[in-house]
């Protein structure tokens, strides 16, 4: 989980992660990536990582949302995880679909969310859907819900990902989505996705096209 200036949102995501975590059964570090904050996120997330031993905090200096993910990934593989799970520290990420990932990732090797309906705004699902069209056009690949920030991989496609993935690529959720598409066939829950429970997200629509523009060039010169 990324974290970055979310000091109004973190406790409670971390308490209601850690319920459902608990209640699956499943064994798990809780690793919590703080990119550089510069509010009191850090300051929480030591307190968290002094209470219970299944968390780890790393401080990092900020490299984005994306790189921030990647680095995630390699930490996770280099402790040896069969699984990872990718969600974001600002709320969105509902915990109560994740035992329906576990049951499928009994026969699936990626379980996705498909944000089927969501409180953050019209504008912010527009930005998916172009999100999955230049992914299209630039790959070839139709992703349902390239960026969704809700997955759960298996240690065998995620290798492929950190390989592949360089360290300057910006939107790494996207890419990396493709990666695991073209190993293997992807499952997706529909989920409501809710809205911040504080501070802003780092990518503002009015700027998606800019950035839409980058990650479609990119894409194309690694396809």
């Amino acid at each position: 989980m990324p974290v970055y200036n979310e000091e109004e949102a973190i406790g409670g995501v971390i308490d209601e992660w850690r319920q459902v975590l608990q209640e699956t059964g499943v064994p798990y570090v809780f690793c919590i990536l703080n990119d550089g904050s510069r509010d009191r996120s850090l300051e929480i997330l030591r307190e968290y990582e002094r209470r219970y031993q299944e968390i780890k905090v790393i401080d990092k200096p900020n490299s984005g949302h994306g790189q921030t993910c990647l680095y995630g990934y390699r930490e996770a593989l280099a402790a040896g995880a069969d699984w990872v799970l990718q969600i974001d520290s600002d709320g969105q990420c509902a915990p109560k679909y994740f035992p329906r990932f576990v049951d499928l990732s009994r026969e699936h090797k990626a379980v996705f969310g498909f944000r089927r309906t969501r409180d953050d705004g019209f504008a912010r699902w527009m930005v998916s859907r172009f999100v999955s069209l230049f992914t299209f056009a630039a790959t070839g690949r139709w992703i349902r819900d390239a960026n969704v920030p809700y997955r759960l991989v298996h240690r065998s496609l995620m290798e492929e990902v950190v390989q592949r993935i360089p360290d300057y690529f910006f939107l790494v959720n996207i890419y990396a989505s493709v990666l695991i598409r073209n190993q293997e066939k992807i499952r997706w829950v529909p989920i409501h996705f809710r809205d911040r429970s504080g501070g802003s997200p780092s990518i503002k629509p009015f700027s998606f096209v800019r950035h839409g523009l980058t990650l479609f060039r990119q894409l194309r010169s690694l396809r």
